[in-house]
This record gives structure tokens, sequence and C-alpha cells, in this order.
């Protein structure tokens, strides 16, 4: 795999939540936010959210934008179903037609958007989408809906990818699409090429996904087109700083991304309001890059790792990982 590493604005924001509505911090300019992202060594992707605000929403400008702080616009994440409460029954599974309609009509424009800025990808979270209640949903219809409205976004234009974003919940109780397995599933469903998956890795914790399995199982079906990178300790989705937590389990997901060949982005995708914010978005930065080089050096001995992997030898290899990295 080629590693490169990208982080959204959001990782400078304010972090206003549910008990401080107002935030941890006074708002950065956008040029205050571009400048530390600009001196993060490892970092060179934007990933961009439609509407761009505070971003220019001009293509070109926004490319020149970028391009003055050596950044390029790695992906796009259309927001306008997450934060308008028109949408609170879900987006793209709606009964309603026009709520439906107005959803793919968006995604849509994204799509012509994310064409012209030279995105790799765009990302699709349905994040309203599922149900709170028992007998609150129809699941038949609902799951049909989803499907239909996500296979005419995919056929709008063949050439850009699609990548379905899973989380077992928040905002909703239970979302349809709750976990890697059941992503697949609506991929399928789907039945385009060019419509995939955007493995998160601290929704996949949450759901308690093994990474390195779920990571395989995406790769195997040529379906992983994003990566999102942030921890937490199974229960919640706080997008904690990346490689704090879960450190022999990331350690497996980075030895088994090795053996792919994902070209895609690596997105820093973390919230730290008790902390400085520039600190830790770079020292996510710089975890993700150190996660890289340990599993570099695994793979120097990947056919003695992979023979104890064959034979069941799980002591063998846990001796053998020890003696490379802590020795």
């Amino acid at each position: 795999m080629k590693l490169k590493v990208d982080a959204h604005l959001w990782c400078l924001g304010t972090y206003a939540e549910r008990y401080v509505p107002g935030g941890y911090f006074e708002e950065l300019s956008l040029d205050e936010k571009l400048e530390i992202m600009s001196k993060i060594k490892g970092l060179t992707g934007n990933f961009t959210l439609y509407p761009t605000a505070p971003l220019p929403s001009d293509p070109d400008k926004l490319i020149k934008k970028l391009a003055e702080y050596n950044l390029i616009v790695s992906n796009v994440a259309p927001s306008l179903t997450w934060s308008d409460p028109k949408f609170k029954h879900g987006a793209f599974c709606c009964s309603d037609p026009k709520i439906r309609r107005e959803t793919i009509d968006s995604f849509k424009e994204a799509i012509d958007f994310a064409k012209a800025v030279k995105a790799e990808s765009v990302l699709l979270w349905p994040c309203h989408d599922g149900f709170d209640y028992p007998f609150q949903v129809d699941y038949r219809d609902g799951w049909k809906r989803l499907v239909e409205s996500i296979r005419e976004i995919g056929e709008y234009d063949k050439n850009m990818k699609i990548a379905i974003e899973a989380k077992i919940k928040d905002p909703r109780q239970k979302q349809y699409v709750s976990d890697t397995g059941k992503a697949l599933t609506l991929v399928n469903d789907v039945g385009l090429e060019n419509v995939g998956c955007a493995l998160d890795v601290g929704h996949a914790l949450m759901a308690n996904e093994n990474l390195a399995e779920s990571l395989m199982l995406l790769d195997s079906h040529n379906k992983l087109f994003q990566i999102h990178i942030n921890e937490n300790y199974k229960d919640a989705d706080p997008d904690m700083i990346f490689g704090t937590i879960n450190f022999w389990e990331i350690l497996e997901f980075f030895y088994y991304l090795n053996k792919t060949d994902y070209e895609g982005w690596c997105a820093i995708d973390i919230i730290a309001p008790r902390d400085d914010r520039a600190k830790s978005l770079e020292l996510g930065v710089k975890l993700t890059w150190k996660y890289k080089e340990l599993a570099d050096r695994l793979m120097k001995y990947e056919k003695e790792i992979d023979q104890n992997l064959k034979d069941y030898h799980f002591a063998d290899n846990m001796n053998l990982i020890m003696d490379l990295l802590f020795s």
C-alpha cells in the first residue's frame, strides 16, 4: 500500500458538544487552520466538506487556496444530509419522495464538484437512515429505498468512486448500515463497481469488529475506497487521537494494510477538546506514519509471521513480533 494522509478542518474546530455547546476553543480563521496543516509533516491532503464553507466554493479558487499551503483535495464529503433537520427520518431511505430526490440531487451536485477539484472519491454516510425504537420503521421498504437511492447516485458518474461509511449508532440508536458486513451487503445490492466502502477505524472498533479482518474483507471484494482513522474504547465514537488506545489491533491492521494495493487516503478524523488542537492533529499524523513504520518492520519477516498464522502458533508470533519491535 501507499500511505497518503489527509485531514478535515473539523480537526481544528471549536469542538461544540452537548454539554458545552459553545465549544472549548475560539474559532480559528481559515488561513490559521491551513497554516497549521501545512506545517505538519506527512499531511498532504484536505478532506473537503461540501458545501465547502469556509473554503472557497469555486473549484479553481479552492484548488488555488489549498495549493498556497501545499495541500490538495483528497476526497469530498457531502454534509447536507448530516446537519439539516429535514432529514430526521432519513435521507436515502425516507418514505417522502421529495426528501429522497433532494438527497440524490445534492449528491449528484457534489459529484460534479468532486470531479472539478480532482477528488479521488465521494463519501456517503447514511447517518440518519435508521431507527430508534421497535415498530418505528418498515425495514424492508427502508432498505429497498436505500439501495435504489445509492444506485442512482452511483450510476450518475461511474468514473467517480462512492464510499459508503458504516456506523452502528449515533445519531440514530440503530443505523441500517451499522457495520462492515452490512455495508458490503448494501454495496452488493447496489451492484455497481464504483460503489464501495469507507472503513472508519473508530466506527469499526465501536461495532466490536476486528480491524484487520474487516480490512481484508473489503480488500478481497475490491471495495476499500477510503480509510478514516481515530480511536475509542469500543463503547462510543469520541474521535480520539489515532493510535493511542488499541495498540495491537491497530498494528495488525497496518500489517494487513501493507498486504493490500490500497493507494487511497487515510483521513485523520479526530477531536481533542481538552488539549492543544494543533499538537493533537500533529500527533495523530505522526502516529499514523509510526504505525506504518512498525508494520514495514514486520513485513521484513512476513514469511515467518504468516507461517505462524497458518500453523496457529500465536505465542511464536507474539514472541517474534515483540523481539522485532521492543528489543
